[in-house]
């Protein structure tokens, strides 16, 4: 694999140097290791690798950001109610990225400024989601989304799937870089969205983007699509087999 990558380097390379582009225009072309991760119930999570060519100099900067395919996930805020903790307030965010990873030759205040990030989406706290609340009751406040995004942010980066570090991108002589993908196991089927962007000076150069998809593979996706595309049949097949499972534990244990 690793000659394999080489060659394409190398190939890419040359395009680069013999494209007839303008002397201010930059270009940049990636690539990963692995595009089809297949989910079976071993899947312990997955490290990609992400590489590349890019026209540049050596002071130039790549920010990659993954976002994996947007989904409804529910934040609950719990309080103390005659001395029992419940949830009291619970609050859906309108298709958040599963995942949000980004990777940078430097930290991202270095690279450019906040109004470039808060344009480019780039950053947790730049994301523009919409929270609303579960049940809607006529005459109450809307949820503040950026009140409740820090706190948001922190649980997916619990569950590894938004991490609060910036992960590192290798860039050499300004022309090749690389870059690891982590891929946790709570990843859900999808595609995954990988952005490449080149930055000089502050401002976006050129801008790349490929794709990751992720599929349930396995017993598990079988059982999964049987279930969605058969569902009638799935529902009495598990009763049947709920059925089945307590008659012979009841004959199995039967006292004589």
């Amino acid at each position: 694999m690793i000659r394999a990558v080489f060659a394409y380097l190398l190939a890419v390379c040359g395009m680069l140097a013999t494209s007839p582009t303008p002397a201010n225009a930059g270009s940049v072309v990636a690539d990963l290791s692995q595009s089809n991760v297949s989910i079976t119930s071993g899947f312990h999570g997955i490290e990609l690798l992400l590489f590349g060519a890019v026209d540049g100099r050596e002071t130039d900067d790549i920010i990659v950001v993954v976002s994996g395919p947007p989904t409804d996930v529910a934040q609950r805020r719990k309080a103390q109610v005659g001395g029992i903790w419940i949830n009291v307030e619970t609050n859906i965010w309108k298709d958040a990225p599963s995942l949000y990873q980004i990777l940078t030759t430097r930290p991202l205040a270095e690279i450019t400024n906040a109004d470039t990030l808060a344009r480019l989406q780039i950053g947790a706290d730049q994301l523009r989601l919409r929270l609303e609340p579960e049940k809607p009751q006529p005459g109450t406040e809307k949820p503040h989304a950026g009140r409740l995004l820090q706190s948001f942010a922190r649980n997916m980066a619990s569950k590894g799937l938004w991490p609060a570090d910036v992960g590192s991108v290798k860039l050499t002589d300004g022309a090749l870089f690389r870059a690891n993908v982590q891929l946790p196991a709570n990843v859900i089927s999808g595609i995954y969205d990988v952005r490449i962007l080149q930055f000089r000076n502050g401002v976006v150069f050129s801008e790349s983007e490929t794709n990751i998809y992720i599929k349930k593979g396995g017993l598990s996706a079988m059982i999964y699509n049987f279930a969605h595309d058969y569902s009638l049949l799935y529902g009495l097949f598990a009763v049947a087999f709920a059925v089945a499972a307590g008659w012979l534990a009841a004959v199995a244990f039967r006292r004589g």
